[in-house]
Parts: structure tokens; sequence; C-alpha cells
């Protein structure tokens, strides 16, 4: 246990290199294939065909029956992959908060809860686990970590509210999936969060001689970045201070802009594309960044990953991944 991120097992034990990050994976990637596969048939359903080629109409002229037919989703496509797969991403983000929500949870457990989730499943398949449970059991041991400890046939009873097709009534399934969860993240379990970060950054700035006070408006968009960079590998790679300094970036760069109308993809890319004088704003930040001997590059990379994650979300399909979980937990014998 440790007060301080430098000297902590987040940092000795849990922080990756992207060749490291990558092997690990690689090594999931490979028992993934050898255990299942089959890959994972799902029931389609298609248009039936006349016999003079046209699609079949009843009397009425509307649409005949569709016919169900089998589509396999081989073990090699990136569906249901947690490192490959953003819908499943994202979906899982939003299972975290969704829970979060209903029992009130603040969001350094929860954020904490998204980081065992992310650790578990550099060990873990999908495919093994039952991940409406280990969401559960996430969000359980955060809160005892975080200290604001939720009793646990509540939180069974919130999640069996949420997907009662897939959390068990009895709370023991939550304690035995702990202990499993613990094992594998090695009993490592205090995480540091770029929120103190950024709040030690942003007063650094008040303060001569830069002197920059940033709105509120201005803090609530970067804590929201923050939020959503739990989505992507920034905090399995990097420290927490360049995951707060990416984060003021982007917040400082879109500030002012004429970006309302445009997803959170298009504006940060229209800002870093912009020939457009910079602010008197943007110019302090970017002389603090200067100074501050931060690496640049791991900084622009966090950012880089923010974009990619935008651009996945303006994609994201929530009804097809349900679909998917739904298929390999409740229909084993179709696959």
């Amino acid at each position: 246990m440790s007060g301080s991120y430098w000297t902590s097992m987040q940092r000795q034990k849990w922080q990756h290199t992207k060749a490291s990050l990558a092997r690990d994976r690689q090594k999931l990637w490979m028992m993934e294939c050898q255990l299942f596969p089959q890959g994972l048939n799902i029931i389609v359903d298609s248009k039936p065909n006349s016999a003079d080629g046209s699609n079949a109409n009843n009397g009425n002229g509307s649409r005949s029956h569709l016919v169900a037919t089998t589509k396999n989703i081989p073990i090699t496509h990136r569906d249901l992959h947690y490192d490959k797969d953003y819908n499943l991403r994202i979906y899982c983000y939003f299972l975290i908060m969704k829970l979060g929500r209903r029992l009130n949870i603040r969001q350094y457990a929860l954020a904490t809860a998204h980081i065992y989730l992310s650790r578990f499943l550099l060990k873990a398949s999908i495919r093994e686990v039952n991940l409406y449970l280990l969401v559960t059991t996430c969000v359980y041991l955060a809160c005892k970590v975080e200290e604001c400890p939720q009793y646990i046939r509540t939180l069974v009873s919130e999640s069996r509210s949420l997907w009662p097709e897939f959390i068990p009534p009895d709370p023991t399934k939550v304690t035995e999936f702990e202990f499993y969860l613990i094992e594998e993240l090695q009993s490592y379990l205090i995480v540091h969060h770029p929120y103190k970060s950024m709040e030690q950054i942003v007063e650094a700035l008040k303060d001569a001689p830069y002197k920059l006070n940033l709105s509120s408006d201005d803090l609530q968009n970067c804590w929201s970045l923050i939020n959503d960079s739990y989505i992507n590998d920034v905090h399995l790679t990097y420290a927490p201070h360049v995951i707060a300094i990416a984060c003021l970036f982007i917040t400082i760069s879109i500030q002012g802009s004429n970006t309302k109308d445009l997803s959170m993809t298009s504006a940060v890319s229209e800002v870093l594309k912009s020939d457009a004088a910079l602010t008197p704003q943007q110019e302090t930040f970017f002389r603090f960044l200067a100074e501050s001997h931060i690496d640049l590059e791991e900084v622009m990379d966090t950012i880089q990953q923010q974009i990619i994650l935008y651009d996945h979300w303006d994609r994201y399909h929530e009804p097809w991944i349900k679909y998917l979980l739904h298929t390999l937990y409740l229909r084993p014998a179709s696959t």
C-alpha cells in the first residue's frame, strides 16, 4: 500500500509498456483460440425469396415471415475480445456506471472498478466468466477498497433488477468470485487515479507565473474526459498525471471553439488541425506543458487514444453486443 503513485504497486506491477501489454493479450488470444476454436454460433433472421427471385409478400403486400439461420462468428473475429472490441469495452463501461448510479456510488470507486475489470480481462476471457457477475464483483470490491462499502444483499438485489438473467440470487456467488478476482489481481488493490492529479495541476496553474483559472464548466469537461478514458488502455500504460494533462489539453483546446454541434471526435480533430491563433489561455497552458518536463509523446498518445475511442463511440451498437452476450451465456447449446 502506498500514498504515492511513484512507490506504489500500481507503478511497479501493473504499469505496462505497449509491448508487454501486447504480449499479455497475445497469450490470452492464443488461449482463447485453443479453448474456443468453434467461435460462436448465433441465430440471425433472413428474408426468404420467392421462386422468381423477388421478396415474398403475403396477400396484404407485407413481407413474409423471416427465416432463422445460423451464423458463425469465428474466434478470430474481434467481437467479444476485450482488447479488440470497442463495442464491448463501451458496454462494460456503461454496465459499471449504471450499477453505480443505482446505488449512488462515488466516482472514485467506480473508476477503481473499471481498473479491476480491465486488469482481470488481461488474464481471463469474456467466454470463461459471467461478465455481469464480474461487473458486480468489481464494484463490490472497489467499494470496499475505496472505503464506501455496499451491503452485499443490496448490491446483488440491484444487479438482479438490472440483469436478472445473469445474476444469481445467492450473494455467496459474488463473494466466491471476489476471491477469484483478488487472486487474478495478485492482491494489488490500491489504485491511483488522474482526478487528484488534475486537481493538483489546476492549482499549480493558478499560481504565478501562469495565473490560469479554469471555469467550472472546463473542470467538469475534463472530469468527464477522465471518466471516459477508463474505456481505453491508457490507465494500464501511463501515469495518472499524464492522463490528467492529456484531458486538460483536450479541454483547453476545444475551449471557446465553434464545435458544439460536432461529436467529441470531430471537435478535437478540428481544433488540433486548426490554423487559428491560440487564445491567451491556450498559450499559457501550452507554456506550462512545455516547462513541466512531462513526456509529450505519452501525452499525445493519450490524446490520440481518446480520439480513437470517441470515433468508435460514434458507431457504438449496444443491441448487438447485448445479443452476443445473451447468446454466449444463455444459449450454450448453440455454440
